[in-house]
């Protein structure tokens, strides 16, 4: 499972990389355009976009290598067992959590595309960007999944 989440959250990762790379060279071209004559329309459209692409498909990683903030100031204190408890309740509670958000995004995905949802500005059918960022927090959830049995063999084995 491990070298499952390392490759699908490796390869979401360059997918946002590719993505936030887009984007810059969206808003230099917006802002060189600017200069020279007029700037393009629906710029803050796609730049929006493409920023919950970046951000939904770089979670599993960031989550998988730790890169997110983790207060612990209270917890530090507690006995270790009742710790290795705590990080099980809480990665449970984050599976579970972000299982729902993920599967109202695919819902959401679904819907959007059975009506028809189009972009205000640029009018592009808007499910494939909902279907990336639903994706994105899937893998998300198959990290915290692999944390959540990761935190409970420990509170097993202490």
């Amino acid at each position: 499972m491990d070298r499952v989440n390392r490759l699908v959250s490796l390869l979401l990762l360059y997918i946002a990389g590719a993505a936030l790379l887009m984007m810059v060279f969206i808003v230099v071209g917006n802002i060189v355009m600017r200069q020279i004559s007029a700037s393009f329309g629906g710029t803050t459209e796609v730049v929006g976009w493409l920023t919950a692409i970046v951000v939904a498909l770089s979670l599993a990683y960031s989550q998988r290598v730790k890169a997110h903030v983790e207060l612990d100031l209270l917890v530090a204190h507690f006995p270790l067992r009742v710790q290795a408890i705590l990080t099980v309740v809480v990665a449970l509670t984050s599976f579970l959590f972000f299982t729902v958000v993920a599967w109202k995004l695919w819902e959401y995905g679904v819907n959007a595309m059975q009506r028809g949802s189009l972009s205000q500005t640029l009018r592009v059918a808007i499910y494939p960007f909902v279907y990336l960022v639903a994706l994105g927090f899937s893998a998300f959830c198959l990290v915290l999944f692999a944390d959540f049995i990761s935190s409970f063999k420990k509170v097993i084995t202490q």
